[in-house]
Formats: C-alpha cells, sequence, structure tokens
C-alpha cells in the first residue's frame, strides 16, 4: 500500500483549500466538564466510580498534547515508564514483556493491548509506534486486570477506542513536519452509506524519519522510521436492537538501531558503531466484527471476533560493533485469532456480565546467524497456544452508597513448542497445559456526593511457557502469579473543578518468571526461581481555575523488590530493586485557553534513576549496579486556529535538550533518550 503519495497529498490538499474565511477572535466559550466513561473494564463506569489505578486520555486531550502515539501518553502517566523509541516500557515496574525477556517469542507478555477490542499481538507493542490519530480514548490500566481481561495482563491493560462512524458526514487532515526529517500526513472522514442503516468511516496515516541517532561506521542514519497505518470500519444498523461493526486494520512499520555507544567510557550521545544497517519491520491485519444484540431495556448480547495476522523481519547486528561481521537475520509469523461471547446486565442495584472466550495464537520463528555473511547457526520452530475461559462480573448496590463487586475468571491453556532445530543444542517438541482461577472481590462506599472510597483484592496470571532461546534445553516452565491488595479514593469538590484520584497498592508475586543462565553453561534460560512484591502509590490532581485555565498533577511511587531471587550459577538478587523500574515520577501540566482560537499547553515530566544491571562479586553477592538518569523534561505546544475549520499547531519535546541514559547497560551499547524535538501541524476539521 502507497501510504505516502496518497495520504500527503489529500491532506496537504485539503488543508490549503480549506484555509479561507475570516474569524473574529472571541472569549474562551465557558468550560464545560465533558463526563469521561470508563469502558476497558466491560462495565461501563464513570472514571469516579472506577476503583482499579486508570489514566483516561480523551481525543480532545491528545490534540491539546501533540499526542502522535502511545509512547508520548506513557511518557507523562505516573507509573508507566518508558524508553525512546519504544522498545521497553512498563506498568507498576514491570516491563511489557514480562521479565523472562522472551515474551514476543513464546506469545507471553505481562501487560495487553487492545485497539477497537482486538488485542495486538506481543511483538506490536514494542516495534509498533502505536498511532493514535483519529482515536476517540486511550485507557491506560496500571495494575492486574486478569480476571477481566484473561492472560498477558499480569501488571496491567491498555484499551485504545478509534473513533466509529456515525451518520453525520465528517471529515478531518493533517500534515507535519518536524526535526530530523520528520514528514507525515493523515485524512479521516465518514458518514452515511444508507441513510440510518449503513455508515462508514475510513482513517490513513504516514510518518517518516530519519531519526536522531547518526552511524558513524556507515556515515548514514542509524535509525530511519517508516509507519503506515490504514483503518476502516462499517457500522451496520438492521434493526433498533441490533448493532454490527466491522474493522479491517492494516499497519506496516519499520525502524531501523536507537542505540547509542560508550566510547572510552564517555557517552556519545546520539552515535553509534555499526557496520550492520539493522532493522525491525513489521506488517501486520487485523479484522475484527463487534456484534451488541439489545434483548430489552436490561439485557444485551455481545459478540467480538477478532482475527490479526503478522509477518515480523528483522535484520540485527549480534556482535554491535563496527569490527566483527556477525548478524542475525530473524523472521516471524503470527496468526492470532479470538472470539469472545458475553452477556451483559444493566440494572438499578446490579450491573453485571458473564461471558466465554477462546483463543488461538500462532508463532512461526526462523533465527539465522551469519558470520562474514556466512551461515553459522539456524534456530527455528513454532509455538502454539490455545486458551478457553469463562469469566463473569457483578456489581451489586445492596445499600444505598455501598457497592459490591465480585468476579471470578477459570482460564485453561495449552502450550504446543516444537524447536525443530536447534544448531546450538538440539530440537526439542513439548507440550505443557495450565488452569487457573482468578478471583475478584471489592467493596465500593460512597462517602459522600463525589466521594468514593474502595478496597479491592483480585488474582494476576501470566501463563507459563518454553524457552525457545538457542541454545537452551527447551524445558517448559510454569506460570506466574500475583495477589493485588489495593484502596482507592476518588474525590470532586468546588463544584467538581477539583478532581482528584489515589490508588495505593501492594501486589506479592509468587512463582515469578526469571531469565538466569544455566549453571555450569553460557545459555540463558527462564526458570520459576523468583518472588516479589511491589508497594506503591498514585495520585492524580486536575484543578479548573475560571474557565480558561487547567492545571494537573499527577505522581507515583513504585517500590520493586525481588523477595526471593538466586539464578542457576549463584548469583542472589534478593532484596534488590526491579530492573529498569524508576522510583519515582512526577508530571506537571497547565492548558490555558486565551481564546476560542488560541489555546497554550505545557507539561514538565521528572523521573528518577533505575538500576540498569547489577555487579557481582565471585560469591554471586551483589557489590554494585548500573543505572539510568534521572531526569526532568520540559514540553510545549500551542495551537492556533485560523478559521473555524484550519488550525495550526506547534510543539517542542524536551525542550532544554536534556542528554540522559535510559539503559546504562555494561559494554559499549546504551540507550539514551530523544534530544529536543520540534514540529508544526497543519490540521482541517470539516
Amino acid at each position: 500500500m502507497n501510504f505516502k503519495k496518497t495520504t500527503m497529498a489529500v491532506a496537504v490538499g485539503s488543508a490549503i483549500y480549506l484555509c479561507n474565511g475570516a474569524w473574529a477572535a472571541e472569549p474562551a466559550s465557558a468550560l464545560e466538564i465533558a463526563p469521561i466513561t470508563v469502558t476497558g473494564e466491560k462495565i461501563n463506569r464513570s472514571l469516579e466510580q472506577t476503583q482499579s489505578s486508570v489514566v483516561v486520555v480523551t481525543d480532545q486531550q491528545l490534540r491539546e498534547k501533540q499526542d502522535r502515539d502511545l509512547v508520548d501518553v506513557f511518557a507523562r502517566t505516573p507509573g508507566v515508564y518508558n524508553q525512546s523509541g519504544n522498545e521497553n516500557w512498563g506498568i507498576r515496574g514491570v516491563p511489557v514483556s514480562g521479565f523472562d525477556d522472551q515474551g514476543p517469542a513464546t506469545l507471553n507478555g505481562a501487560v495487553s493491548v487492545f485497539v477497537d477490542g482486538a488485542v495486538q499481538p506481543n511483538r506490536a507493542l514494542t516495534l509498533s509506534p502505536m498511532p493514535l490519530w483519529d482515536v476517540d480514548q486511550v485507557e491506560v490500566f496500571l495494575g492486574p486486570q486478569s480476571t477481566t481481561q484473561g492472560r498477558n495482563s499480569l501488571a496491567g491493560a491498555v484499551v485504545i477506542q478509534t473513533r466509529n462512524p456515525t451518520f453525520e458526514p465528517s471529515f478531518s487532515a493533517r500534515t507535519n513536519m518536524g526535526s530530523y526529517g520528520e514528514r507525515g500526513a493523515a485524512v479521516a472522514g465518514g458518514g452515511a452509506l444508507v441513510d440510518d442503516k449503513i455508515a462508514g468511516r475510513i482513517a490513513v496515516d504516514y510518518q517518516e524519519g530519519d531519526g536522531y541517532i547518526d552511524n558513524v561506521a556507515l556515515h548514514d542514519d542509524a535509525n530511519p522510521t517508516r509507519t503506515g497505518n490504514a483503518r476502516g470500519k462499517l457500522l451496520i444498523l438492521p434493526n433498533d436492537d441490533l448493532d454490527v461493526l466491522l474493522t479491517y486494520a492494516h499497519s506496516e512499520s519499520r525502524k531501523g538501531d536507537n542505540s547509542a555507544m560508550r566510547q572510552n567510557d564517555k557517552i556519545r550521545y546520539y552515535k553509534m558503531t555499526s557496520n550492520t544497517k539493522a532493522y525491525d519491520k513489521l506488517e501486520q491485519d487485523t479484522l475484527s466484527a463487534k456484534v451488541d444484540y439489545r434483548l430489552d431495556d436490561n439485557w444485551s448480547l455481545t459478540s467480538l471476533t477478532a482475527n490479526t495476522r503478522s509477518d515480523y523481519d528483522a535484520r540485527l547486528d549480534f556482535d554491535q560493533s563496527a569490527d566483527a561481521n556477525q548478524v542475525v537475520l530473524r523472521k516471524q509469523d503470527g496468526d492470532l485469532f479470538s472470539q469472545e461471547l458475553r452477556l451483559n446486565y444493566s440494572g438499578d442495584t446490579v450491573k453485571s456480565f458473564v461471558g466465554a472466550y477462546y483463543g488461538h495464537n500462532t508463532n512461526n520463528f526462523h533465527d539465522r546467524l551469519l558470520f562474514n555473511n556466512l551461515l553459522f547457526g539456524t534456530a527455528k520452530g513454532d509455538t502454539t497456544i490455545e486458551s478457553k475461559a469463562v469469566f463473569g462480573e457483578i456489581n451489586w448496590t445492596f445499600a444505598p452508597r455501598w457497592t459490591l463487586i465480585t468476579g471470578l475468571r477459570y482460564d485453561h491453556e495449552t502450550n504446543d513448542t516444537d524447536i525443530k532445530q536447534d544448531d546450538f543444542s538440539s530440537p526439542g517438541k513439548l507440550s505443557k497445559s495450565f488452569d487457573a482461577l482468578l478471583p475478584k472481590l471489592g467493596l465500593d462506599y460512597e462517602l459522600a456526593a463525589n466521594q468514593y472510597l474502595g478496597v479491592m483484592v483480585q488474582k494476576g496470571y501470566r501463563g507459563g511457557g518454553v524457552n525457545v532461546r538457542a541454545g537452551g534445553g527447551h524445558e517448559g516452565y510454569d506460570p506466574e502469579y500475583t495477589t493485588n491488595y489495593e484502596l482507592s479514593y476518588r474525590g470532586s469538590f468546588f463544584d467538581k473543578t477539583l478532581r482528584t484520584r489515589a490508588n495505593l497498592y501492594y501486589t506479592d508475586w509468587k512463582d515469578q518468571q526469571v531469565s538466569a543462565l544455566e549453571r555450569n553453561t553460557d545459555f540463558v534460560q527462564v526458570f520459576n526461581a523468583g518472588s516479589s512484591d511491589i508497594k506503591g502509590l498514585e495520585v492524580f490532581v486536575e484543578k479548573d481555575l475560571g474557565e480558561q485555565l487547567t492545571l494537573t498533577a499527577g505522581g507515583s511511587i513504585t517500590a520493586g523488590k525481588y523477595k526471593d531471587f538466586v539464578t542457576g550459577d549463584g548469583r542472589d538478587m534478593s532484596g534488590e530493586e526491579f530492573l529498569y523500574s524508576p522510583k519515582y515520577k512526577l508530571s506537571l501540566g497547565g492548558i490555558y485557553r486565551w481564546n476560542d482560537r488560541l489555546t497554550l499547553n505545557t507539561d514538565l515530566v521528572y523521573q528518577s534513576t533505575a538500576p540498569s544491571e547489577y555487579e557481582f562479586d565471585t560469591a554471586g553477592q551483589v557489590t554494585g549496579e548500573r543505572r539510568s538518569d534521572s531526569y526532568w523534561l520540559v514540553n510545549f505546544n500551542t495551537e492556533y486556529k485560523v478559521t473555524k475549520n484550519v488550525a495550526v499547531s506547534g510543539f517542542v519535546k524536551n525542550a532544554f535538550d536534556k542528554e540522559y541514559i535510559t539503559n546504562n547497560r555494561s559494554g559499549n551499547i546504551v540507550d539514551v533518550g530523544a534530544p529536543r524535538t520540534v514540529g508544526l501541524v497543519l490540521r482541517y476539521d470539516m
């Protein structure tokens, strides 16, 4: 699909043609607080009545903050850490792929991401920028969602809802340019195809850039990026009780190497040396169908069917230097099918659902290691995971102001892994099955009008698997479980102009899956060798000062530690902090609506240091650690409406050009944060 020429031509042409007509500036209109509905837990609730720690970003906020992709949302979300380029991110100190570091290959992860109800492949979560063009709402859930969402939601979940078709005509176009060769365009629009019966919507987005890393060995850009996304939706209303929503989405992304180099014990920011033009490329197609049937005023049926096919291709510099010539060629083909059927009830005192789920997930992988362009070794095989579950939840307001929340999920999965070839050890074939019972129990009390206090206990779960790394023994490992205890508060004051949310939690982690060197070998294996706990606090405050100014503040404390973790070769990390997990994160922001034409926006983000790697003595005790940098980042953006339909906006990210390390691993390769970037956007909305 040629995203580039078509999308840019339509976007630029539309904006230029329609940029006319005088419009006198008026004072900012009265501030209206639109109610926010949280949908990701399958029972619609207002934000203030949602006990789970969740950050909700609406379409208006995405535009005000100039959020182009999910990384932008994560960057200012307390309780979530991320690295530039989206290579690694995590919730409450837990990496998206888990601590075993082979999640994408084994189809296991610690966080699930859903787009329009369809779960995204693990590989897409760290390789794709997850664009937010034509998105209605993003919900980031902090903490386990296993009872509701099932496997791969042990640490949290992200739910993205794109804009659905309507019977009113609509059209939007955007073109943008920025630092380091960034350029792109997007269009979206739709309307009625058959009055009151069928409506459609199409959205297309294309972005490319040179990246800010230079490869000094090849005298070229190390991390050129290119992403293209297209989505089509069809809403069919056969009668007043039946809604059918069909969605097709296609995405392509390609990027290079986002690492930097350490030379003579000094960091060479935004420079790296490699004799390989490395890249990661991912293409995927998703087809989904959501059917809602209203049985009566209280009962309804929901069916969600989704299928995603993905194709991953990569060329990696195995030695990560300009001296040797060791290259890994990696290819993975995946297929992810899911079917969920749910019966919903919504009454005056009871809201509930009961459902069944079936999932079938496959991954075929083929790795080749080349030395001086000669094949040195091959590892290939496939993994198939089949999941079956029944689940449900009841929210019962059994007395005025009191609501009891009960949920339960039974999950059964089978894992069939066949390592057909491993030139570094031997092939292996293994089949394992796992069962999990995942309860959820909570109580919510309305202290006063717009004041809610809640307590919740729920289990988290991540399925077991099989070691697929080349050179390993290809042994199986068991599931890991968490028990999460959480206290929540929601409060609004002064006619809802001051809004507060807070969650205090403790997570007990058993049978933790960890990666470690196998004793007497140089190969890394996954073991159920650890137990951990996480203690934390998340606080969010919003204040409207008059009709023009809104201030926001959010902060998190995340203290995750290994309680018992001794590797196979005797290294003891018991009592140490989680790798990559910053203890503190703070986000301060403000938006000033000068009038109906001009808005000014800024935010200030602080993230504390985190361990990247531990150092050990010969007895296996920790003697030191390598840590990432703490940092403060300042961002600015503004939008000016030239007419009622056309707006020009600009942004500056990392305004003071802070240099900082995000992954301070040993050796000559490190990861660093993005430098200062600026951009301009021209947008038209019908």
